[in-house]
């Protein structure tokens, strides 16, 4: 029997198409791998930078809105109408488009965070012609936060406190907008202004769209002090998160009166005291509480009529509404 072998043809055509597509996706994931890994990094990079410019500069529109309402009221004085002005707050970071997913961030107003307390006695005449001592204590709280935690740049924080207005992250944090607070020496003597801020109505919001902070100045109080008893202290205390950048900013803002003093610090603590001689002047502090992870800053301006007194203490108490988002601002939280 014989047996037929049939010789088999090479083909290599099907061989260099599969070649062919192969390298053809090699080369698409390569570049796919590359946008992925190098550029989209770079681009949201980028864009979680402008939006936390941006959302300053928001927040710093924020802040002029309710000043403009404090110099309303006091132009105005007893025919003021409240009015409500509306500033708005860009949350995240648009994505890019198929390869990175939005930076979301979160808006919230709390009427009990970072409280400050200002209290001094002062001296009231009396029909008998004695000074009758009195004692003042103002209380101001509420915040407004934004929080974006980015991935591709150190998470932020955008804070409206008091009046000022904090720029916040790991590895510092510093006044950005000042708050009104404002220390002169004015022949040899102090002569003092300060703005406490009271924030009500509680809301948050959460996404990378643009939402509205609505605000309503309804009642402001302004009083000015010149009689203070020889030993008087004005103590200015202050609690919340940001005790660093307000201690950096009272120390500055105390700085311009000239007068030596002496820094000292501890891992927790420091301190800033200001003497003409063995009398104390002013002294700024900030403490941290780690169970609470907040910081107490104090403020202590002393009366000292042999050398520097206190010739006046203008103090205002301003008390907004905010409503966040669809939370109205006009119902008290």
């Amino acid at each position: 029997m014989r047996v037929l072998v049939r010789n088999l043809r090479e083909d290599e055509e099907g061989v260099a198409s599969t070649v062919g597509t192969l390298m053809a996706l090699l080369v698409f994931l390569s570049f796919l791998s590359m946008i992925v890994n190098q550029y989209v990094p770079v681009w949201m990079k980028d864009s979680e930078e402008a939006h936390m410019t941006g959302a300053l500069g928001q927040f710093g529109g924020l802040k002029g809105a309710i000043d403009l309402q404090i110099l309303s009221s006091q132009l105005a004085k007893s025919d003021y109408v409240p009015i409500t002005t509306s500033s708005g707050v860009t949350l995240g970071a648009e994505g890019v488009p198929i390869f990175a997913t939005p930076t979301v961030g979160t808006l919230s107003s709390d009427a009990d965070a970072g409280p400050f307390t200002v209290q001094f006695d002062y001296l009231i005449h009396t029909p008998s012609g004695a000074d009758l001592r009195t004692r003042v204590r103002e209380q101001s709280n509420g915040s407004i936060v934004l929080d974006v935690p980015n991935r591709y740049n150190p998470p932020q924080k955008i804070v409206y406190e008091n009046g000022a207005v904090i720029r916040s992250q790991s590895d510092g944090q510093i006044i950005r907008a000042q708050p009104t607070f404002q220390v002169t020496r004015v022949n040899n003597s102090l002569r003092i202004g300060f703005d406490i801020v009271s924030l009500y109505g509680s809301g948050s919001a959460s996404g990378s769209s643009t939402e509205v902070v609505n605000s309503r100045l309804f009642a402001s109080d302004l009083q000015t002090y010149d009689l203070f008893p020889n030993n008087a202290v004005i103590w200015i205390n202050h609690t919340s998160p940001y005790g660093l950048a307000w201690f950096r900013f009272f120390n500055n803002t105390m700085a311009g009166l000239s007068v030596a003093g002496t820094y000292s610090s501890s891992p927790l603590d420091q301190s800033f005291t200001a003497r003409i001689g063995a009398l104390v002047v002013y002294r700024v502090t900030v403490s941290f509480l780690p169970a609470l992870f907040q910081y107490i800053t104090r403020v202590e301006i002393h009366n000292n009529p042999a050398i520097m007194p206190l010739a006046s203490f203008r103090l205002q108490h301003a008390q907004v509404q905010i409503g966040i988002g669809e939370a109205p601002e006009n119902a008290l939280k």
